[in-house]
C-alpha cells in the first residue's frame, strides 16, 4: 500500500473522510500506479531493444529500476490531491466536495474505463488491501422491559433508528448495534464491552446508550401496555405506533412517525419529514426546519411551523388550527366547521383549503402575487385585487389564511369530495 493510501486511512480513521470518497481516490492511486508502471516499461523497451539470455534479465532490472525514475520527474496530480485534503482538514474546513475531488482524481489517474475496472477487480479479489473497510462489528442484545404504570418511557439514541410499539403484554428491547474501529480487533473490543443502559427514577425509565465512538445502534421496543414517550435523537428515524398516550419527539436528522396516540403531542426535528396518523390530541406541536408533513385522522388543536417542506393535512378538525410556512406548499382539509381560530401563513408556497358546510367565522383570503378563490357563500363579501373579506354564519371565529408568493383558494368540503 502506497504512502498516500496509508494517509487517506488515517483520514478515515479521524472522521475526516468518508470511507466511500476515500475508496473513490484509493481506486484512483491503484489505477496510476498500474499506469506509470506500463508507461515506464513502454518508455524503456522503445530506447532499448530486448536483449536475450541473461542480459535480458539484466534490461529488466534497469527498466524496471527507471521507471519510478521517470515518475519522480513530474509530481502526481494525486499526491497533490492528498496534500490539499490533509491541509484542508487541518484548516478545519468542513464544506469540502469530496466528490468532486474524487471526480478529479479519477480524470487524472485513469485512462480508459478498463484502468477502472481493473481497479474494481483487483480489490474484489483482494489484491488490494483495504482493511479499513471493514474495520466493523455489529451485535444484538435483547433485554426485557417493566415499565411501571404513571411512568414515562424515555429514549436517547444519538445514532441509530429507534422503533417503539406500545400495548404489548411483555415488554422487551432489542439492540441492533454496529461498531467502527480504526482496526478489526479495535471494532471487536468495543463490540463485547457493550451493553446499553437502562435507568429508573421516580417518573421515568430511560434507555440510552453509552459513549463509546464508532457506534451504530438501531433501536426496536415493545412497550407493555401504555404510557407516555420521549425520544431524543440525533441521527435516524424514530417509529412510534399505537402507545395510547403523550408524546414527545426530539430529532435532529431523521423522518419522524407517529399514530395511535392519545395525548398531547410535540414534535421538533430540523431534517426529515413527518408523519402523524390516527392522534387524538388536545394539543399538537410541530416545529420543523426542513422536510414535509403529513397529518392524516386528527381530532385536536394543531400549531405547526416549517421552513422548508410541503404542509398537507387530512381529515383533521380542531378548535385552533394554526399553520406557518416559510417554503412549501399548504393542504388542509378539516372535517368539522370552523367556529374557532384557522390561521395559515405561508411566504412561498400555495394553499388550499377545504371546510364543511356550518362554519361561524369572519373569512380573510389574501396574497401579494398570486390569485385568490373561494367557492363559500359569504355575506358582506368584498373582493379586491388579490383579496376576499366576508363572513360565514354569525362571524364569531375567524379564519385568516395569506400567502406572499403563490394563490388561495377556499372550497366547500362537501363539493370538493364529490
Amino acid at each position: 500500500m502506497t504512502d498516500e493510501v496509508r494517509r487517506i486511512s488515517k483520514l478515515v480513521a479521524e472522521g475526516k473522510l468518508s470511507p466511500e470518497d476515500a475508496a473513490e481516490l484509493i481506486d484512483a492511486f491503484y489505477a496510476s500506479e498500474r499506469n506509470e508502471d506500463y508507461e515506464a516499461r513502454a518508455r524503456a523497451a522503445d530506447a532499448t531493444p530486448p536483449p536475450s539470455g541473461d542480459a535480458a534479465d539484466a534490461g529488466r532490472t534497469t527498466s524496471t529500476q527507471s521507471g519510478p525514475t521517470g515518475a519522480a520527474s513530474h509530481k502526481d496530480p494525486l499526491r497533490s490531491i492528498v496534500e490539499s485534503i490533509e491541509k484542508l482538514t487541518k484548516e478545519g474546513i468542513d464544506s469540502v466536495n469530496w466528490t468532486e475531488v474524487s471526480k478529479q482524481a479519477r480524470t487524472n489517474a485513469r485512462r480508459g474505463f478498463d484502468a477502472l475496472r481493473t481497479g474494481i477487480e483487483e480489490i474484489s479479489k483482494g489484491k488490494v488491501n483495504l482493511g479499513w473497510m471493514i474495520t466493523s462489528e455489529t451485535k444484538e442484545i435483547e433485554l426485557p422491559l417493566v415499565l411501571p404504570s404513571g411512568k414515562t418511557l424515555r429514549v436517547e439514541n444519538l445514532c441509530g433508528d429507534v422503533k417503539i410499539v406500545g400495548g404489548k403484554e411483555f415488554g422487551k428491547v432489542v439492540a441492533h448495534a454496529k461498531f467502527k474501529g480504526q482496526t478489526i480487533e479495535d471494532a471487536r473490543a468495543k463490540a463485547e464491552a457493550y451493553a446499553f443502559i437502562i435507568e429508573e427514577s421516580d417518573h421515568m425509565v430511560v434507555i440510552r446508550q453509552p459513549d463509546v465512538s464508532g457506534l451504530n445502534v438501531d433501536i426496536e421496543i415493545d412497550m407493555p401496555g401504555f404510557a407516555p414517550v420521549e425520544v431524543r435523537s440525533e441521527s435516524g428515524d424514530v417509529t412510534i405506533n399505537e402507545t395510547g398516550n403523550s408524546c414527545r419527539v426530539n430529532s435532529r436528522s431523521g423522518d419522524v412517525s407517529v399514530s395511535g396516540l392519545n395525548g398531547v403531542v410535540e414534535i421538533t426535528g430540523e431534517s426529515g419529514n413527518v408523519s402523524v396518523v390516527s392522534v387524538t390530541t388536545p394539543s399538537l406541536t410541530l416545529d420543523h426546519k426542513s422536510g414535509d408533513i403529513s397529518v392524516e385522522n386528527l381530532r385536536g388543536n394543531i400549531n405547526a411551523r416549517t421552513a422548508s417542506g410541503s404542509v398537507t393535512f387530512e381529515k383533521v378538525s380542531g378548535k385552533t388550527v394554526a399553520v406557518e410556512s416559510v417554503s412549501g406548499d399548504v393542504s388542509i382539509d378539516l372535517t368539522s366547521p370552523v367556529s374557532g381560530s384557522l390561521n395559515v401563513r405561508t411566504v412561498s408556497g400555495s394553499v388550499s383549503l377545504s371546510v364543511p358546510d356550518g362554519s361561524d367565522c369572519r373569512v380573510s383570503l389574501s396574497t401579494l402575487r398570486g390569485d385568490v378563490s373561494c367557492n363559500l357563500e359569504l355575506t358582506d363579501e368584498v373582493k379586491q385585487d388579490h383579496r376576499i373579506t366576508g363572513k360565514l354564519g354569525a362571524g364569531t371565529g375567524t379564519m385568516d389564511v395569506s400567502a406572499v408568493t403563490g394563490d388561495v383558494s377556499v372550497e366547500m368540503r362537501d363539493a370538493v369530495m364529490a
